[in-house]
């Protein structure tokens, strides 16, 4: 699946959401949000160094996966293009770092 589709969908479910829960999506519910799941990722990556007993690597990938929909949505309430974007930022990267594709 491509961005804008991925992007497409998780808005549609947002939407339902927001219209069933009754609130408006923002940017700042998106950030708290993602910030959220990033600390999920960093139990699951904890719990693998630090109690192992605790570690579920299905649940790592649901919550790497919860970050990169929360990124999908947070950018599509700060319209940003990510078809557009992130092309210009890995070139940005190649550039900076005189690295070559």
């Amino acid at each position: 699946m491509d961005i804008t589709k991925a992007q497409e969908r998780i808005m549609k479910f947002v939407e339902q959401r927001m219209r069933a829960k009754k609130f408006n999506p923002t940017p700042e519910l998106s950030y708290i949000h993602l910030t959220e799941e990033m600390g999920e990722i960093a139990r699951q990556l904890s719990n693998k160094q630090m109690r192992s007993e605790l570690y579920d690597e299905e649940n790592l990938k649901e919550e790497i996966v919860d970050v990169l929909l929360e990124t999908l949505i947070l950018a599509k309430l700060c319209n940003v293009d990510l078809d557009k974007e992130i092309p210009k930022k890995i070139d940005a990267l190649f550039k900076k770092h005189g690295f070559k594709e």
